[in-house]
């Protein structure tokens, strides 16, 4: 069997190799959070991919397992409340989240992607019924929403785990307002779930140890939580994780406990909200 290759991905596609990387070596380099996700470890393996590459940035790898870990309570939430809902994982990767958190059958997962992610992901990702693939078009990144397998009155969960901060900012709000749309058009509830970096973290995302291995850079950066709100009418916050820069290891604590001083913001912050169904 070839072994899929990597070293073509484009440039925001090729970061999908820094959380792959920490999935890979979490329970040997961070056994205190009990993270094990022997899917990453059989990817990776898969596609010969060294995690060597990205392992020394502590802050990165560990800051990824904290997130993924709150991405995994978030979508666990939400399919305990609503066993024949609807899951969409915008920037999906090489994470094979259904199979990490036991997704039941009841539950239609989508994960939507660029194509050669796509491509990539059906060559190492087992299929499974209630799983599907999703391309999203660069050049109409909101369209694939009118394919999903969405009913009217479907609850529906929306996640967005590393993705937000590489969208331009016109496209990341024009996604929130399709998605908006969309849940009201049908009508159904909707949760969206995303992390989003600050000013800060935008303006000097070249520095993060592991994204300068990359080509890839940030784009959007939001304040506060509240902003995501305001962009997209309708959705309420209902939770906010402003700590997880601050259980990255003592330079991430410091930074974050800094930006926070000077600006009374978060440097980072992943949040979840939700708009309820109008009949």
């Amino acid at each position: 069997m070839d072994r899929p290759d990597v070293t073509t991905l484009g440039a925001v596609p090729e970061t999908l190799l820094i959380p792959l990387a920490a999935r890979m070596i979490a329970p040997e380099r961070h056994p205190d959070l009990d993270f094990r996700d022997e899917e990453a470890e059989r990817i990776g393996t898969r596609i010969g991919f060294d995690p060597g590459r990205f392992a020394d940035d502590t802050g990165s790898m560990r800051g990824s397992v904290v997130r993924a870990m709150w991405f995994d309570r978030v979508v666990s939430a939400f399919v305990g409340a609503h066993p024949n809902g609807l899951c969409v994982s915008i920037g999906s990767g090489l994470d094979d989240r259904p199979a990490r958190i036991g997704l039941p059958e009841s539950v239609a997962w989508i994960d939507a992607e660029f194509a050669e992610v796509v491509r990539l992901r059906e060559g190492v990702i087992a299929s499974r019924a209630n799983v599907r693939n999703l391309v999203i078009d660069g050049l109409e990144p909101a369209a694939w929403i009118d394919k999903l397998p969405w009913d009217a009155g479907r609850p529906a969960l929306v996640v967005a785990e590393g993705v937000t901060m590489y969208l331009a900012p016109a496209e990341g709000e024009a996604l929130l307002r399709a998605l908006v749309e969309a849940a009201r058009a049908r009508p159904a509830s909707l949760e969206w779930a995303a992390d989003f970096a600050s000013p800060f973290m935008v303006r000097h995302s070249r520095r993060n140890p592991s994204l300068a291995r990359t080509r890839a850079s940030f784009a959007w950066a939001l304040r506060r939580p509240e902003d995501v709100t305001a962009i997209a009418p309708g959705l309420a916050l209902i939770e906010e994780a402003d700590d997880i820069s601050s259980r990255c290891g003592a330079l991430a604590w410091t930074m974050s406990h800094a930006h926070r001083l000077c600006t009374w913001r978060s440097i980072y912050f992943a949040a979840r909200y939700r708009l309820d169904a109008i009949h």
